[in-house]
């Protein structure tokens, strides 16, 4: 699932104006949804050590943002600290160095950071944008935007159409109403329902409209590549268990083979565990981004 095109623009969504990145593949179809106001990913921050955790080798940073930060001890190059407070310990507190949020945080937890050994007027600036672009886009993607202010950062093509908002060609309401509501309806008439809990996420697959018109096996086969399209759309991580309709053992291990190959191409690291006794399928997909929400 390769990013062809790239949409940074903001608009109204439920009374709360959003701004967003929003991606697309070679047929147009939405890849990655998220809202620049809430990820952090990318950004380069001053950190100072407020607490070094000696049982799990790592520790707690304050970034000059007033965030809190968490990064192991393994990833530390003590030479090139901006302020180091003893040459016989690795890392102490009030110790100051340059980090980069490679993952937002989830729930009350700090954001997990990388290392930089030199701040630089190319990573000085460094945000989310320029990380999605230069990890995720194709090389010669197109990327478009109407938020001025952004458009020099990450080399845009400025969209200037007064008549019709950005927003508006790519029906952005839509596709939050879609990437939003619990069920996704699939072509053939059948649809999933996607449950997000706070242990796990469940998706249920219905034959719906579809009954009696394409088998179990057909069925689940269009469902599994949407659910690893919706997954990714809503960054969707941790366990993940699928009820599909019930097909025979053997059609089980051909969905198995399926799903891995559905799922091959996805950002995060996906695992796909296999069946439970009682016929669920459990995967696990690792945190990238921030679920999509609204703030």
């Amino acid at each position: 699932m390769s990013v062809n095109k790239v949409v940074i623009t903001n608009g109204l969504y439920q009374d709360k104006e959003l701004r967003l990145l929003v991606s697309f593949d070679e047929n147009d179809k939405p890849v990655d949804l998220i809202n620049l106001d809430i990820t952090k990913i990318g950004e380069v921050s001053m950190a100072t050590v407020e607490k070094v955790l000696n049982d799990i080798d790592a520790c707690i940073v304050k970034l000059d943002s007033g965030d809190k930060g968490f990064i192991e001890n393994r990833k530390l190059k003590p030479e090139s600290f901006v302020t180091r407070h003893s040459d016989k310990k690795l890392v102490c507190q009030a110790d100051q160095f340059y980090v980069q949020i490679f993952q937002d945080r989830k729930g009350v937890k700090p954001y997990s950071c990388n290392f930089i050994a030199e701040i630089t007027d190319e990573n000085k600036n460094y945000n989310f944008i320029n990380y999605y672009l230069d990890n995720y886009a194709s090389k010669d993607s197109e990327v478009i935007t109407d938020l001025i202010d952004l458009a020099n950062n990450c080399d845009a093509r400025i969209y200037e159409d007064e008549n019709l908002s950005l927003w508006n060609v790519y029906g952005l309401t839509s596709l939050l109403d879609r990437a939003t509501s619990k069920i996704v309806h699939l072509k053939s008439g059948a649809n999933i329902i996607i449950e997000p809990t706070e242990a796990m996420t469940i998706i249920d697959v219905n034959s719906s409209k579809n009954y009696g018109k394409s088998t179990a096996m057909e069925t689940n086969l269009e469902a599994l590549k949407e659910i690893a399209h919706q997954l990714r759309l809503r960054s969707i991580s941790g366990i993940i268990i699928v009820d599909l309709l019930k097909v025979s053992k053997s059609e089980e291990m051909q969905l198995l083979e399926f799903a891995k190959e559905a799922f091959k191409n996805d950002i995060s690291i996906v695992n796909i565990h296999g069946f439970t006794n009682l016929g669920l399928l459990e995967i696990t997909r690792s945190r990238c981004f921030s679920p999509f929400q609204i703030i």
